[in-house]
């Protein structure tokens, strides 16, 4: 019995090594990968489905909205955040970045090899052109899974060194005892929580003008460029230095004569604040956010699954009208109807109603995230709350030349750049504005370098292969059809 097990094994590992080894003579194609190519399921974002709509404003009466011309556009799939961006959401980048301005400094002035990992497998192959100070910061990188603790003293005095005001910037009153006065409760200088990035300059890359030629034998520097007929060609690589932490005085210089100092004071890093929306954020800033996002989630993947990622961003202005319409055709509003308020009389959002009776829709200032009912995408405040960032640069006449297949007007305006070319789109309206810029199809404009208190952001996220989405879409027409009580049950338990 046992020789005939042992023979049909030995038949099957000759069969199988022989198809591994010959080939069939034909064109069958290769599979890169085993690997599944799909990403798992977003913590905290809601998958959308591709298709067309008609783009534009809804209402001729409105005269808020400079997107007057009706079009009808396609957008892919995509992924986008249930909710604005939280206070809560945002401190951990800003933590983030302060944690690793101190790991840099242990790594330089105590055991780098503690807190940090070598990048290179060799690092004294460059011994005799950097020096000891230099290898410890271009050789290791951060070591994040070793936790700070900073009852050390080593990690305080990192800390102190880096990112503590200086006596010079810290206002004490004089008398017996050095006194702090009580606003002054945080001594860490948020001016210097810097995030650094490099991110790709596709469209500078796909110009005809920016085509590098190369020599024969001669090395390509990205830092360097070489005129070519004409025109210039730069590097590809943009470099950005970001101050990252959020213009908590938005509260008092975006409006005069306005006792908003309690906002100030507690909006960004109170408790009870947590899941309000972040604001005091520049487009440059949630830019900044959507990069960190990127690597902070492929830092903790696998290196085989971080090919088949996506990078979150903010979204187009098409993707934005998309989600808040919530496959509801030429919709006023995200909930479907033309109305602020439901049937019971209760307001669908948080602005500014009835002349100002801010109270009237149960806030005054912002709202948390999560507030009023979700549109059928099951998505919140896409109108009211805060107004929200997107990629689009602001254009009058964009709908005329953009596309209508995935349309992206951008512009990245540098510092040097006249302002026209630094306004972007802004959507949503906010809790300080009127019914009117609630509507899905008006349009605002702030200046990229600007943070105001009424605007934040949310991110999206490509699909990393346009997918089949025909099942998709019967689910999305069955879920509009569906009546509000079932859907109200359902949303019940899932929270």
């Amino acid at each position: 019995m046992k020789k005939i097990i042992y023979l049909f094994f030995i038949c099957y590992v000759t069969i199988n090594l022989s198809s591994c080894v010959t080939g069939s003579g034909e064109l069958t194609g290769r599979t890169t990968t085993r690997l599944m190519y799909s990403i798992e399921p977003n913590y905290g974002m809601v998958k959308l489905p591709g298709g067309s709509f008609t783009m534009g404003a809804n209402d001729q009466d409105v005269p808020y909205s400079n997107r007057n011309n009706l079009k009808t556009i396609t957008i892919s799939p995509f992924w986008i955040d249930q909710t604005e961006i939280t206070n809560n959401e945002y401190r951990q980048f800003t933590y983030w970045v302060r944690d690793s301005i101190i790991r840099k400094e242990l790594i330089e002035s105590d055991d780098p090899d503690k807190w940090g990992y070598v990048s290179d497998p060799d690092p004294n192959w460059n011994q005799t052109l950097l020096d000891e100070e230099q290898q410890r910061s271009e050789d290791y990188h951060i070591d994040w899974y070793r936790p700070l603790n900073f009852q050390k003293d080593v990690v305080t005095e990192a800390m102190i060194n880096t990112l503590i005001l200086s006596e010079e910037d810290q206002i004490i009153m004089e008398g017996e005892n050095i006194l702090r006065p009580f606003f002054q409760t945080k001594l860490i200088d948020t001016r210097k929580l810097i995030y650094e990035y490099a991110w790709f300059n596709r469209e500078s890359a796909a110009s005809r003008n920016n085509r590098f030629e190369y020599d024969e034998g001669v090395e390509f520097d990205r830092s360097d460029y070489r005129e070519l007929d004409g025109g210039r060609a730069e590097a590809f690589v943009v470099k950005e230095r970001v101050p990252i932490y959020p213009d908590t005085l938005a509260w008092v210089h975006d409006f005069t004569y306005n006792f908003n100092e309690p906002m100030f004071d507690k909006y960004f890093w109170h408790p009870a604040y947590d899941e309000y929306p972040v604001v005091g954020v520049s487009w440059k800033q949630a830019k900044a956010f959507c990069h960190w996002r990127t690597a902070y989630k492929l830092y903790h993947l696998p290196e085989e699954r971080r090919v088949f990622e996506t990078e979150y961003r903010l979204p187009t202005e098409a993707e934005w009208e998309w989600a808040a319409r919530g496959g509801r055709e030429l919709a006023m509003f995200p909930w479907g109807g033309p109305y602020s308020r439901n049937v019971k009389g209760c307001f669908l959002a948080n602005f500014k109603p009835l002349r100002g009776n801010y109270w009237a829709d149960g806030y005054i200032y912002t709202a948390p995230a999560d507030a009023y009912i979700e549109n059928d995408y099951g998505l919140y405040n896409m109108a009211g709350n805060v107004a929200e960032w997107t990629e689009t640069a602001f254009d009058p006449m964009s709908d005329i030349f953009a596309s209508d297949l995935n349309p992206d007007f951008t512009y990245n305006a540098n510092d040097a750049d006249h302002p026209h070319f630094k306004k972007k789109v802004v959507k949503g309206g906010s809790w300080k504005d009127i019914g009117a810029f609630l509507q899905i199809g008006a349009r605002d404009y702030e200046y990229q370098d600007s943070s105001r208190c009424y605007v934040g952001f949310r991110c999206v996220k490509s699909l990393p292969f346009n997918e089949d989405t025909e099942s998709t879409l019967e689910d999305r027409f069955e879920k509009v059809k569906k009546p509000k009580n079932k859907k109200k049950k359902k949303r019940n338990q899932i929270n």
